[in-house]
């Protein structure tokens, strides 16, 4: 038994005629104690567990006082109120009665009066009712002494021997709740022939924690037409206890109270039914049955089905209403997804984003993409001649070109320099010196289109939808540039429905072409219009590898994966050391396995291949998530780990790139602290602070238990990019947790999708915080 005052049951005398059947579970209490307390209270660590219901699977529910109003009560209140248990009439019947109504009434001294004359004639039977009276008066020692003079009188020994553990819980006296619990167990065989054996059975066993002894009693009742009530409450409880959640959810059905809405919306989100639990609550609140639990467990479970916007306008009233209660009750703890390192979830979560993630798409299509070289006739009119603008994705002979041509200027040799960079996979390097050039000639169209594809390949979305805007403002025939701000103004909720309008009308004027083909086919992709990209599949143009890219993207969403296998395999030809085509490839290999399967293939796949993973230590963020989730879903992540650590012992530049690699790998791989310390470094060592990499290094703060670290990390976050919906819905959890509903909900309002659920972060209730509270002795 714990030490701590807990919730009790009273077992009082009958109250006979004047209370009917239906209400001998309920007392309430008003704040001049004009009506009577409500006393019933039910110990022992199983209280505390079963309050930990919460929209994520733990519980909701926690104990509170509360006035008469239409039958106010749920689950543990139920359990908490009065139980009035019949005795054999007596000759002081009516006297009793008269004692009960005059209590009941609110004549306390009269009833008091009363009962003490009553002792006069029958000490043993108005001893037992006395002791009632004096515990619901909160008269908790002389109610104790009371019923130990019963005890020695050799009548009710067991009923008023629970009673007397009542006043040891309410004085705080633990040796004493054990003195008596064992007392009554030992004076139970009395009452065998009693109809109400089973319920005293399964009382005691509950009190001593021995809920299984005290459900089977409940469910082998030789008393189910007594307290029906009650008895189906402490079978909800203790079968919630033990995540029995469906037949908490039965046992709460079968006898359907009118303050019980509140109870079942809460056990309906235990087992991960939003609809139902959100339309219980809605009902609870709707009859007035706790407003402000109701409201805040709506907004907690709205919150958790990604109805942001529902959710935030529930938490903000109820804080407003009720500003000293919204904190009471559903304390928050803020946790990652387990999808994130589970790898079974994880396969299943990488698998539906291969289908149907759009960020990945793009950010394929980004890696792919070629970069330009300004003045090409000048340049390079040895490899190719005619356009102003040419293409440069050709490793092989970009490399020769680049260390053989002679720049016209400083601007287009540096544009060069920065090009053999970013096809070296030095992607950060590129981006450093083009912003560089960027300063000097900043209306330099073709320098904004790169500078911007480094930031896309990169993952910095913001950024790169800055300079792609520039560069198709600098040159409105910079088709290219306008296409890819479409797209990264969509990965960052940014509008660009004006802009795709510009440019379609702009493209479609221009005469039939392959450019003309490419950049309406790319846009048909942005609308997620895959049906009129179909044409694209039969073009004769050479085989670029964006454009064989862009088939398998196509010819997968348009479920056409003889196509998509075939092109994947030109692509690995083409880049045979490059990783990313290689995933490409196994995806639309293994498209139809299952997911044990695909990862049972894919891991084969990948041992068979050579790469040179400078991609991986250096390259696109594409390769180092993508990588580094195939490692996960195959359990080799601690292999990569020790991979990257060797790469970051030899590497003597450019070692950020290794550390953001090997951060993702510890964080995925559950070394939290690990992962907290590298992104720490690579944001406050390498002043690495783009918005995405300052979210992850949120996570991993979050994951090593540096809560307030993930909040400052997470406030920069939104700084770069006020639209980051991950990282809004994260600053507004842990806003939720340290109890600041105001800065959380301001958070959360910025999240204008009608629906959005957390890739990364996830919440509980916070049950060692709801124990504590439990365990805290009650004053009085």
């Amino acid at each position: 038994m714990s030490e701590s005052l807990e919730e009790i049951i009273i077992i009082q005398d009958g109250d006979v005629e004047e209370v009917g059947q239906s209400d001998l579970d309920v007392v309430y209490e008003d704040e001049d104690s004009a009506k009577k307390k409500k006393i019933i209270i039910f110990g022992g660590i199983a209280i505390v567990l079963v309050l930990i219901v919460v929209v994520s699977l733990l519980a909701l529910l926690k104990s509170s006082n509360v006035k008469k109003d239409d039958s106010m009560l749920f689950i543990e209140e139920r359990l908490d109120d009065e139980v009035t248990l019949k005795i054999e009439p007596s000759k002081l019947e009516n006297m009793i009665v008269k004692a009960n109504y005059l209590y009941s009434s609110g004549s306390k001294k009269e009833a008091l009066s009363l009962y003490e004359k009553i002792a006069q004639y029958s000490e043993a039977i108005s001893l037992y009712n006395l002791g009632v009276a004096q515990i619901k008066d909160e008269q908790y020692k002389l109610a104790q002494e009371t019923f130990q003079k019963a005890i020695k009188n050799d009548e009710k020994r067991c009923v008023s021997a629970i009673n007397a553990a009542v006043c040891s819980l309410r004085l705080n006296e633990p040796e004493n709740f054990r003195y008596y619990l064992d007392l009554a167990y030992a004076y139970l065989p009395r009452e065998l022939n009693s109809p109400l054996y089973s319920y005293y059975y399964s009382l005691i066993n509950y009190y001593n924690e021995n809920y299984l002894e005290a459900l089977s009693a409940l469910k082998n009742s030789t008393s189910q037409d007594e307290y029906p009530v009650v008895q189906k409450n402490l079978k909800a409880k203790i079968n919630a206890l033990f995540e029995n959640d469906y037949d908490a959810i039965e046992a709460m059905e079968k006898e359907l109270q009118y303050g019980d809405d509140l109870s079942i919306g809460l056990l309906y989100a235990r087992v991960g039914d939003l609809t139902l639990a959100s339309a219980r609550l809605k009902d609870s609140i709707l009859k007035n049955i706790q407003p402000a639990r109701s409201q805040l467990a709506l907004g907690l479970v709205n919150l958790k089905a990604g109805r942001v916007a529902e959710a935030t306008k529930e938490i903000k009233n109820v804080t407003d209403m009720f500003p000293e209660e919204a904190y009471k009750h559903y304390p928050i703890m803020v946790t990652l997804r387990e999808s994130l390192f589970d790898a079974q979830k994880a396969q299943k979560l990488y698998r539906s984003k291969i289908a149907n993630s759009k960020s990945l798409n793009y950010q394929k299509i980004f890696y792919f993409s070629p970069y330009k070289v300004f003045n090409a006739n000048q340049t390079i009119s040895y490899i190719r001649k005619g356009n102003a603008n040419i293409y440069i994705d050709d490793v092989a002979s970009a490399k020769e070109y680049l260390q053989k041509s002679a720049s016209s200027s400083s601007i287009n040799f540096g544009i060069t320099k920065a090009i053999q960079e970013a096809l070296s996979f030095k992607i950060r390097e590129a981006n450093e010196a083009l912003q560089k050039l960027v300063q000097i000639q900043p209306k330099h169209s073709i320098l904004q289109y790169n500078l911007a594809l480094t930031y896309a390949q990169m993952g910095d979305m913001t950024q790169a939808r800055k300079h792609f805007l520039l560069s198709y403002h600098l040159d409105a025939k910079n088709y290219l540039s306008g296409v890819y701000a479409v797209m990264t103004s969509q990965l960052i909720n940014q509008e660009s429905a004006k802009l795709k309008s510009i440019l379609t009308d702009a493209i479609n004027e221009d005469e039939k072409s392959e450019e003309k083909d490419l950049y309406l086919t790319l846009l048909n992709i942005s609308q997620n219009n895959y049906i009129s990209t179909v044409d694209w599949l039969d073009n004769s143009y050479k085989e670029r590898p964006l454009y064989l890219a862009m088939n398998v993207i196509i010819s997968t969403k348009l479920d056409k994966m003889k196509i998509a296998q075939d092109n994947s395999e030109k692509l690995t030809l083409l880049l045979p050391r490059d990783i990313l085509p290689h995933i490409m490839r196994l995806d639309s290999l293994f498209y139809d396995l299952k997911d044990t399967e695909y990862a049972s293939k894919a891991l084969n796949y990948l041992k068979l291949q050579t790469f040179d993973f400078s991609d991986l230590y250096y390259g696109p963020y594409i390769t180092r998530y993508l990588y580094i989730q195939q490692n996960l879903i195959t359990g080799k992540l601690y292999f990569l780990a020790r991979q990257l650590e060797d790469a970051l012992q030899s590497a003597k530049e450019n070692r950020q790139e290794i550390i953001s690699a090997l951060a993702m790998v510890y964080l995925f791989d559950k070394e939290f602290e690990k992962s907290y310390s590298l992104y720490n470094s690579l944001i406050d060592d390498f002043k690495v602070r783009d918005a995405f990499t300052l979210f992850l290094g949120a996570v991993a703060s979050t994951a090593a238990g540096h809560h307030e670290n993930a909040i400052a990390l997470l406030e920069l976050s939104n700084l770069k990019n006020i639209n980051f919906t991950e990282s809004r819905y994260a600053l507004g959890l842990l806003y939720l947790e340290i109890k600041n509903n105001a800065a959380a909900t301001i958070q959360l309002g910025h999240i204008e999708k009608e629906s959005f659920i957390s890739e990364y972060f996830d919440f509980n209730i916070d049950a060692d915080e709801l124990m504590r509270k439990k365990r805290r002795p009650k004053e009085g």
